[in-house]
């Protein structure tokens, strides 16, 4: 949804073997730039998880459990709404952060 609006980003799927495992692509985030945005929140309460995701120093962004309740078509037309407010926090976070983002789309920092 987010390339189809020219903002540059990928898909896990374009990057990793369809079964990749959390851990695997985590590991492979370390040392580069950029902001890792998911709904999957366990990978913030998984230990191996959440202290590889704490070494690659990037910026994780979480969705809210609303977004798993949403159907295709609204959650294309949430990340529209609110994509100028995720963006704006993203480019401003400093490296490391980890946000939920809210149903509103503000972001809630938190500790791993």
């Amino acid at each position: 949804m987010l390339a189809a609006l020219g903002v540059d980003i990928a898909a896990i799927r374009d990057e990793f073997h369809a079964d990749v495992k959390d851990p695997e692509f985590l590991e492979k985030f370390k040392g580069r730039d950029m902001v890792f945005i998911s709904h999957n929140s366990k990978q913030t309460t998984n230990p191996i998880e959440s202290r590889l995701l704490k070494k690659t120093n990037i910026t994780a962004l979480y969705l809210a459990p609303f977004w798993s309740k949403l159907g295709f078509w609204d959650q294309a037309a949430w990340l529209i709404r609110h994509w100028p407010t995720i963006d704006g926090f993203a480019k401003g976070a400093a490296k490391g952060t980890c946000a939920e983002i809210k149903h509103n789309g503000k972001s809630m920092i938190f500790q791993l």
